[in-house]
């Protein structure tokens, strides 16, 4: 098993009044030149998780940081007008936490954050705020929601995890 010391939570970037099919998924990213869904699990508006690339394979989903990490990806992420929102359901919202912490407890001390959070540190200020963000994804505040994992002596250096080219 690869180490794993990230959680990278991912929204689709589908239109809330629209659907996305794992197997849709898989096309899109196929016809970007993946072999397959770069995603480790899927989560559907109902909160039906599907499992879409095992954890032993490295993801497609964050460059620079998919070697070390899980990828989740949640079904919506735009509104009706395509515009970026949370549009998690609020069973998408209990699968993707206890998802969460099933693999924390699998994977002690990873970090959780969404795609965004990754973006380059473009004032290198040690904090990525909202200019900097690359893209929107997934719509909402991950840190927030799922707290800020330390490690034991817990300071920011145990938190920060190191790109991988």
């Amino acid at each position: 098993m690869r180490f794993i010391n990230l959680i990278v939570v991912h929204c689709s970037a589908t239109r809330e009044d629209c659907t996305l099919s794992p197997e849709a998924l898989d096309r899109l990213h196929r016809q970007r030149g993946f072999n397959g869904t770069g995603y480790h699990y899927y989560i559907r508006k109902d909160g039906m998780v599907y499992p879409t690339r095992p954890l032993e394979r490295i993801g497609a989903h964050i460059r620079g940081f998919n070697r070390n990490s899980v990828g989740i990806c949640y079904e919506g992420g735009l509104d009706c007008r395509g515009r970026p929102a949370d549009t998690r359901t609020p069973a998408q919202r209990a699968t993707l936490r206890q998802l969460v912490r099933q693999l924390l407890e699998r994977f002690p001390g990873c970090r959780v954050c969404g795609h965004r959070d990754l973006s380059p540190d473009l004032n290198r200020n040690g904090e990525i705020e909202p200019e900097e963000w690359i893209k929107q994804c997934p719509c909402f505040e991950v840190a927030k929601e799922f707290g800020e994992s330390s490690d034991e002596t817990g300071s920011a250096e145990g938190r920060r995890v190191k790109q991988q080219f």
